[in-house]
């Protein structure tokens, strides 16, 4: 028995049907559960592509590959790899021509429909925005994770990255001499929290170019102490808050962002290729 889930979301469009039918059906099963999306998939040499990751990441593919020629190709393939394979539109597509008498036209990303995962994605990007760096602490309360981090931690993208998943974000800057509000104090326990930082040597270049930028004189000695109250202010708060502490410094946002929605629970973690 498998330990965890992965399906591959596969389309020759932009993937979102795909993902979405994905997405609802593995929420129905209460195990570790990954989504990566495949879209602009139109060629032969893709879907073997596609088709040997499956075999290696143990994968199910759904695909709506709406091209019949490239649709058996994908079938055919997944059969001789040993891949479970599921063409989700050719049921409907079957009752549909039968009731009508008609042909599909067969023509990709004729959809994208404005229902209410769209629009909870829009949501979740406006908040986001309206919450960036400190703003409109008195709704903190409504977001769904609050990012804290030292400034060049990347909070504003990873934020935005989330947001893109349907996860309402606030984030809120950490300086040498920054204390936590009250509106966030009293939300610890309550929404799940992290804290970013960043690798000592990488700050103390971010910190002698804004130095640098700003024109101040370069008391490049002191600037050790400086770095270090920073970090050592930033571990303060993260340990009073119960922070998830996590070190961006060589680690990509989409893969930080899937520690947090994993840690969490939020929303699934999704990754897309485009060909």
């Amino acid at each position: 028995m498998a330990e965890k889930l992965h399906l591959f979301a596969v389309s020759d469009s932009v993937g979102e049907t795909a993902e979405k039918i994905a997405v609802a059906s593995v929420l129905q099963f209460k195990m570790e559960r990954n989504i990566t999306r495949f879209s602009r998939v139109t060629k032969e040499e893709q879907v073997v592509k596609i088709i040997n990751q499956a075999v290696e990441d143990d994968a199910i593919i759904v695909y709506t590959i709406v091209k019949p020629e490239l649709a058996d190709f994908m079938d055919a393939k997944a059969r001789e790899k040993g891949v479970r394979a599921v063409n989700v539109m050719a049921p409907l597509f079957s009752v549909i021509e039968e009731k009508t008498g008609l042909k599909p036209a067969y023509i990709s990303g004729l959809t994208h429909k404005m229902d209410d995962q769209y629009f909870n994605r829009m949501q979740a990007i406006e908040f986001t925005i309206e919450h960036d760096n400190g703003q409109n602490l008195d709704t903190f309360h409504e977001a769904d994770l609050i990012i804290l981090g030292l400034p060049r931690t990347s909070k504003t993208p990873l934020s935005m990255h989330l947001a893109n998943l349907g996860i309402k974000v606030a984030n809120y800057p950490i300086l040498m001499d920054t204390e936590i509000p009250e509106e966030i104090n009293v939300l610890k326990g309550k929404i799940p929290m992290v804290g970013l930082t960043i690798d000592v040597e990488h700050l103390m270049e971010l910190r002698k170019e804004r130095l640098r930028s700003f024109e101040m004189p370069h008391n490049f000695e002191s600037l050790d102490e400086m770095v270090a109250e920073e970090l050592d202010n930033a571990y303060n708060i993260y340990t009073k808050l119960k922070c998830l502490v996590i070190d961006v410094t060589l680690e990509n946002i989409e893969k930080i962002g899937n520690t947090i929605t994993h840690k969490f629970q939020l929303p699934l973690r999704v990754t897309h290729y485009r060909f």
